[in-house]
This record gives C-alpha cells, sequence and structure tokens, in this order.
C-alpha cells in the first residue's frame, strides 16, 4: 500500500510538472521610454537643450530636439526655431561647413557632420582608405607600433569600394557602415566592448600576413598592390552589422550615427538602437541624451497564469495532503498491530 502511495504521489507531481509548463506564459515587457520621456524632456529642458546646441553651434543636436519636441507635441519657443533656422540657410551652412569638410577629408576624424560628410566622401572616393591603409600598413611592415583595428577596417573599406564599383553602388549602404565605424573610431566614440565585437568579426575577414606581398615603398605602389589584397578580404561577417549601422545612419544623420555608436557594448545594443531610431528618427540622439544608457536596458519578464494553472496547483496541494493523511493513517494501523 505505502509503495502505491509512493507511486501515486510520484506521478501528481510529474503531471503538476508537466501542467505547469503548459499552463503560464512569460512575456518580456519593454520600458516604456515615452513615459519616462515625459517626465524629464518638459518644455523647458527641451528649449534650453536647443539654445544651447545652437550657442555652440550644434546644428545636428538642436535638429535632434526639435525632433523629440515634435514627437512629444510640445511646441517649442517660435524664436528658437526661427534661430535654427537661419543657421540653416544655404549661405550660413556654406560658411560652417566648408572648413570642417575638408578637415574630415584631409584627416578621416569627425566632430560634426560638415567634417563626418568630409570624412565619407574621403571614404567613397577611396582616399580615405588607401591614406589608412598606407599610413598604418607601413607601419606593420616596417614592424613598427601601428593600430590593427584602423588598418583592417581600412581593408575592408578597400574591398567593399571594389565590389561596390562591380556591383555599380549595391554596397553603397555597407560603405557607409565602414565609414561610421571609422569615423567613430578615429573620434574615440566606440565602446570598448563593441570594439571587441568588431576585432573578431575583422580578424575572420581580413588576414594581414597578405600585406607581405604588398610593396609600400610609395603610395602609387602601394595603391596598385592594395586592390589585389583586398580581392582576398572577405566582408561578410561585417556585413550585417554594417547594414544595421546604416539603418541608423537613414532614421538619424551620419553625425549622429556616430555619437549613438558610444552607447554600443554589444550586438544586442545595436539591434535595440536600430529599433529605437525606427521610432524616433532625428530624435534618437536627443531621447539618449535624455535618460542615457537605460534606453537600452532589458525590459523585466512578466509572468501570466492561467485558471487551469491555478486548478493544477490546487490538485497538486490536494494529493499531497491525501498522501501525507494516508501515510499517517498507515503508521497508526502498524502501531496498533505492534
Amino acid at each position: 500500500m505505502r509503495k502505491f502511495l509512493a507511486i501515486l504521489f510520484l506521478a501528481a507531481a510529474i503531471f503538476f510538472g508537466w501542467s505547469f509548463k503548459y499552463t503560464y506564459s512569460t512575456k518580456l515587457q519593454e520600458p516604456d521610454i515615452d513615459k519616462e520621456l515625459k517626465k524629464v524632456a518638459t518644455k523647458s529642458y527641451l528649449e534650453s537643450k536647443i539654445k544651447n546646441a545652437l550657442e555652440t553651434k550644434n546644428l545636428d543636436e538642436a535638429q535632434s530636439y526639435i525632433s523629440l519636441a515634435k514627437y512629444l507635441n510640445i511646441n517649442i519657443d517660435k524664436e528658437l526655431l526661427q534661430e535654427y533656422q537661419k543657421e540653416q540657410k544655404p549661405m550660413a551652412a556654406a560658411l560652417r561647413s566648408v572648413k570642417d569638410f575638408a578637415k574630415g577629408f584631409i584627416s578621416g576624424k569627425s566632430s560634426n557632420s560638415a567634417s563626418l560628410s568630409g570624412s565619407v566622401v574621403s571614404d567613397f572616393t577611396i582616399v580615405g582608405d588607401l591614406r589608412d591603409t598606407y599610413i598604418e600598413g607601413s607601419k606593420y611592415l616596417n614592424s613598427e607600433p601601428y593600430d590593427k583595428f584602423l588598418l583592417n577596417i581600412s581593408l575592408i573599406g578597400l574591398a567593399i569600394t571594389a565590389s561596390s564599383y562591380a556591383s555599380f553602388g549595391a554596397t553603397a549602404p555597407v560603405k557607409t557602415g565602414v565609414s561610421i565605424i571609422k569615423s567613430g573610431y578615429k573620434s574615440g566614440k566606440l565602446s570598448k566592448g563593441f570594439i571587441k565585437i568588431l576585432d573578431k568579426k575583422l580578424s575572420k575577414s581580413v588576414n594581414l600576413k597578405l600585406l607581405k606581398k604588398a610593396d609600400f615603398s610609395s603610395f602609387a605602389k602601394m595603391k596598385q598592390s592594395s586592390k589585389i589584397v583586398a580581392k582576398s578580404i572577405n566582408p561578410k561577417p561585417l556585413e550585417a552589422l554594417l547594414k544595421q549601422l546604416n539603418r541608423v545612419n537613414k532614421n538619424t544623420s551620419l553625425s549622429d550615427s556616430v555619437k549613438l555608436l558610444k552607447y554600443v557594448k554589444s550586438e544586442k545594443d545595436l539591434a535595440k538602437l536600430v529599433k529605437l531610431s525606427n521610432k524616433y528618427k532625428k530624435g534618437t540622439l536627443a531621447v539618449f541624451k535624455t535618460l542615457g544608457k537605460r534606453v537600452l536596458r532589458a525590459g523585466k519578464v512578466v509572468v501570466k497564469y492561467s485558471v487551469k494553472f491555478m486548478l493544477n496547483i490546487a490538485g497538486f496541494v490536494l494529493s499531497v495532503i491525501g498522501f501525507l493523511v494516508s501515510l499517517s493513517i498507515l503508521i497508526k494501523k502498524r502501531n496498533y498491530a505492534i
């Protein structure tokens, strides 16, 4: 009898475990970013940020806060908007941008949209990638300290540029992603975690030993031999990531894409950034500057239990009680028998 009760108890426990699995559900509840934004991004807060951005001639940032205000249905002071529009006039923008554009084109570094545009143009015209490959590649061949990350990403850029010409620009979005990474790296915007991820992917794409066959004795010879090296490079391990960055660029701007990289520490962070940029568009940077890294925090798991689940709990409890009562009766009978 005791064995029978023990088997019955075990069966009840197994049934409970099975029913538990199929009578409840879990769902990841994302944080309510809009609710948090409304607490912080008030009219006075946004106008203050826009004013500061205009005073420092940071028009990209001003535009982001204006876009966020529009998303939140907050009416910004008309004088501030007029001041922003005045700065956006062709002549004012041209005078302000020429110097920054040239700086970005020559150095590859970026501090605003104009310098980033110069950096991207130099990369798209292969000048930027050739420049960085020549500088870092020469150091590598001479066994001098060199920037491995910059050399690898420049070689990827050369390979993608070559395939872009062959595919009539089909790989241009991927090339934009390379330029964003390079500008972010040179400007110190890449997080250590994201650099580590990129390094792993670059190691699968580039074999630096092949450079030893290249001639870097002059820029002209390097340009010719680098074409041969570029053909052996496989950018596929990076393509998905580069396309995501291009999506962020399309939703925001080149300058904002670079600035947003500092919040990305993992591929999950990048996926969330893409999702948020799809929602907030040009206001994305303002969202991150307002709420910080918690914008990318994981949502909480919400567990929902069905009525059936609760009935199974009750049944399990009753089976345990029944088992204990039966066991108590058996013990009493045994004591009486003794």
